[in-house]
């Protein structure tokens, strides 16, 4: 507990102090909790033999009042002082916490904001993970940092797909296991961090995610609850990120730089942000989950189209890579990409409306057949512009066979 001087600034005092003097008409002392005189009234008071009474808050003493012995009504008098320093001293303990609390609560919402801002809508796991990493890193800078994904594992496969030998370090089991893999790892432990797999089955990752609550450990080797870590780590912090009981991932913090332990309103910030991420990343599997649904939809379409034309069997799939290289390097926002490779995989569908003699046909087609053909890309377009998210693609799709010299079709 802090001193008196915390609580009650030192101008507050002098006049508190000489009004108690001009009150008992005797010297009035204030000591600070090693009993060193921090005031007294009047200023050029004898110190005689003094009677002390201490200044308590919150169980802990702050200081003391002391003044020169004498009888009980001097005892009182003391008695009367200290009691009414205590609760002024109580007000300003009160004040100071109740500001601490909304300093707190404007960096937790400041915090919210910043981070809401930086993720927007984004619907890409990577960046939403590694802004997350940034954030985390600023409040509580620590030799690493790594957001770890739940990834579902039956007989030795990853429904999530990841880039190292996980395969390896699990057993064939017939029950579903779920293991924590590194999404982001940052810090300078971050290289051998990211070859880290955690069970969540077992030691301080079971307990944090049944109790979904952040967890601190001091001394990992002490604890002995821990295993999986591929490099040295004294102090940790794990923070769940869950929605609604489903197991997200978590956020795993080793050793600040500072060597300090972590620090409760470091919890509180990064609990908080963890609870918006974990959203966040649903949301963004889900899409990733909708997208696959619909780019799987779109590729059993165009096969379907093509098998019924041997001729450009796999032409779509083909034209849907090669575009996408080419968006790729001409720059363009992810998300575009996206959108004309699927309108490549699509770009033929009209050639459902051609007959099948025409499309098997060998050798020159004629006039009426030619025709017959070229009316494909207006066919596709018009079947794209009755499913709404598709809509802005019709035009591309109608216009695949243009030209640059206007010889093209169905417009040329």
């Amino acid at each position: 507990m802090a001193g008196i001087l915390d609580f009650v600034e030192i101008n507050r005092l002098q006049k508190l102090f000489q009004k108690y003097q001009e009150t008992f008409n005797i010297p009035v002392y204030l000591l600070d909790k090693n009993k060193n005189i921090l005031l007294k009234f009047p200023e050029d008071a004898h110190q005689p033999e003094l009677d002390m009474e201490p200044l308590i808050l919150k169980d802990s003493c702050i200081g003391y009042i002391a003044m020169p012995s004498g009888n009980s009504e001097s005892r009182a008098n003391l008695k009367f002082i200290t009691t009414n320093l205590s609760e002024i001293a109580g007000m300003g303990y009160e004040i100071e916490s109740l500001a601490g609390e909304v300093v707190r609560n404007y960096e937790e919402l400041s915090l919210l904001w910043r981070f809401s801002s930086r993720i927007g809508a984004d619907l890409n796991v990577d960046n939403i993970c590694n802004i997350l990493a940034d954030e985390v890193m600023n409040i509580c800078p620590s030799t690493n940092i790594s957001i770890m994904l739940v990834s579902e594992v039956f007989h030795d496969t990853f429904s999530i797909s990841h880039n190292m030998h996980y395969n390896s370090l699990v057993s064939e089991q017939q029950d579903k296991i779920l293991f924590l893999f590194p999404k982001v790892s940052i810090g300078t432990d971050a290289s051998r961090a990211s070859t880290m797999i955690l069970r969540t089955d077992k030691g301080l990752i079971e307990y944090t995610f049944t109790k979904k609550q952040a967890l601190t450990v001091c001394d990992v080797k002490k604890d002995g609850r821990f295993e999986g870590f591929t490099y040295p780590v004294t102090s940790l912090l794990i923070v769940p990120m869950v929605v609604e009981d489903i197991p997200i991932g978590a956020i795993i913090a080793s050793d600040k730089l500072s060597g300090e332990e972590f620090y409760s309103n470091e919890i509180k910030l990064i609990s908080s942000i963890a609870s918006e991420c974990a959203v966040s990343i649903k949301k963004a599997l889900l899409f990733g989950e909708i997208r696959s649904i619909l780019f799987g939809t779109a590729e059993a379409f165009s096969f379907a189209i093509e098998a019924k034309d041997t001729y450009t069997y796999g032409h779509s799939k083909r034209v849907s890579e090669v575009v996408a290289a080419i968006a790729r390097e001409a720059g363009l926002p992810a998300d575009t990409i996206t959108w004309i490779k699927l309108a490549a995989l699509l770009h033929d569908i009209g050639k459902i409306g051609t007959p099948e003699d025409i499309l098997h046909k060998e050798g020159i087609l004629n006039h009426e057949e030619m025709e017959r053909i070229r009316e494909h890309p207006f066919i596709g377009s018009r079947m794209i512009e009755h499913i709404q998210r598709l809509r802005e693609m019709a035009h591309w799709i109608c216009h695949h066979h243009e030209k640059y010299d206007g010889t093209g079709y169905p417009s040329g």
